[in-house]
């Protein structure tokens, strides 16, 4: 009895781990939270929480507000009946790093681009899922139609010889 009543609750949980769907939580959490760590004051005192994910696309963006030693990641996320919502995370640098725009990396002041003009690069956000370019010389057509003389003058000397 104990063997099919195990078996009937193995069963159970099996068909009902199937079946469950992921579900999205509404939380009681302010939108502009920033999820920092918790000694993040230690590494910059006064944190200005004015960043906004808002009408942004998917990418890391650094915070100019914050001289640039926080940046943010913002995913738009299509959730039923086409609502979106943008789901934001922070992030700060280690201390004497700022995040680089260009490179999405936390780095020295001198190794980095200014603060100031990180909006510049904002842009390079759209680069991501797309297929990265080779980087290939580009061939001189010159070059491509010598070689395609070449193979002609190589073939026409081929078939003038087996005659």
């Amino acid at each position: 009895m104990f063997q099919v009543l195990s078996g009937f609750l193995l069963m159970q949980t099996i068909l009902t781990s199937a079946m469950a769907r992921p579900r999205v939580i509404d939380r009681d959490l302010p939108i502009g939270r920033f999820t920092l760590p918790d000694n993040a004051t230690s590494i910059r005192e006064n944190i200005d929480t004015t960043f906004r994910c808002t009408d942004r696309s998917y990418g890391y963006y650094a915070d100019t507000e914050n001289d640039c030693q926080l940046f943010h990641v913002c995913l738009p996320v299509v959730l039923p009946k086409q609502r979106v919502e943008m789901f934001m995370w922070s992030f700060i640098c280690p201390q004497e790093t700022m995040f680089n725009q260009e490179r999405f990396t936390c780095a020295r002041p001198e190794d980095s681009i200014p603060c100031h003009e990180s909006f510049r690069f904002y842009n390079l956000n759209d680069k991501f899922g797309q297929p990265e370019m080779e980087d290939r010389p580009a061939q001189d057509s010159n070059a491509t139609d010598n070689t395609n003389d070449e193979e002609n003058s190589l073939e026409s000397a081929t078939v003038a010889a087996s005659r």
